[in-house]
């Protein structure tokens, strides 16, 4: 069975919130994690906007250990203008 995390968990995971420890087995199980590209989108604007590009850039690496949905993702390092994303 493949599990689907969707922005709010992920997001709550990050931010060691009140469901992170409910959000950990699906996240921390890569071999079975889909990760939908608009999932990564919605995590990456509120995260860049928060804490900026070290700590997105941290996430996304985390988020991209699952499964991608959509391999279109790349486009999210030129957002602070990488190449090598």
């Amino acid at each position: 069975m493949l599990n689907v995390v969707d922005s709010s968990a992920w997001l709550d995971y990050f931010a060691d919130g009140p469901n992170a420890d409910a959000f950990a087995e699906p996240i921390e199980s890569p071999d079975v994690l889909v990760v939908p590209t608009l999932t990564l989108l919605e995590v990456f604007k509120r995260i860049a906007a928060q804490r900026g590009e070290g700590p997105v850039l941290q996430a996304i690496a985390i988020m991209h250990q699952g499964r991608m949905a959509d391999p279109r993702w790349r486009w999210m390092g030129r957002w602070f203008g990488r190449r090598d994303v």
